[in-house]
């Protein structure tokens, strides 16, 4: 449950309408279940529409440029260490009540988790339009100004960014 309740707000993080994924438990012995289950699923979808489209979702572009750079940042160091030191936390305090694992993955998983989609997104940004000032990059990502500072000055120490006359490029 805390590795789908991560992906839920990973899902909203990004801009994809987390009501898109579901995990629902079936066994072998439950073939009419399992059935009823994914036709279920697959009509809730089709009903949504395609990716992009869905209210409140970012659009198709946006989404696959987020989507790109989430998956680079799930793999990273510090979310994965967040979702291990949440899992040691909640078997430490027996609480796997799902308010207890949704309040541990925004606190502990969700803010690394985004600070390194946000860098990644930058660089994929920069890499599609070539410079662009912090504003622009604000308004493509979804970052506040706050996090766009942290992202562009952590990309610049390990110089991946530069910046010439506050427009920012790949190094």
């Amino acid at each position: 449950m805390v590795m789908a309740e991560a992906a839920r707000q990973m899902l909203d993080d990004i801009g994809v309408d987390s009501s898109r994924m579901s995990l629902q438990w079936a066994s072998a012995a439950e073939a009419p279940r399992f059935v009823e289950l994914i036709t279920g699923y697959v009509s809730d979808i089709k009903s949504k529409g395609a990716l992009g489209t869905g209210e409140n979702e970012a659009d198709a572009s946006t989404l696959r440029r987020r989507l790109d750079a989430a998956v680079k940042a799930a793999a990273g160091r510090k979310p994965r260490t967040a979702f291990g030191m949440l899992a040691k936390k909640l078997g430490k305090d027996n609480d796997y009540s799902p308010e207890a694992i949704a309040k541990g993955v925004k606190a502990k998983v969700i803010p690394g988790f985004r600070a390194l989609r946000i860098a990644e997104e930058v660089k994929l940004c920069l890499e599609e339009k070539g410079g662009l000032d912090a504003a622009d990059l604000c308004s493509m990502t979804g970052a506040s100004s706050e996090e766009m500072d942290k992202a562009l000055a952590d990309l610049a120490k390990k110089k991946h960014v530069s910046e010439d006359n506050g427009r920012w490029s790949l190094v």
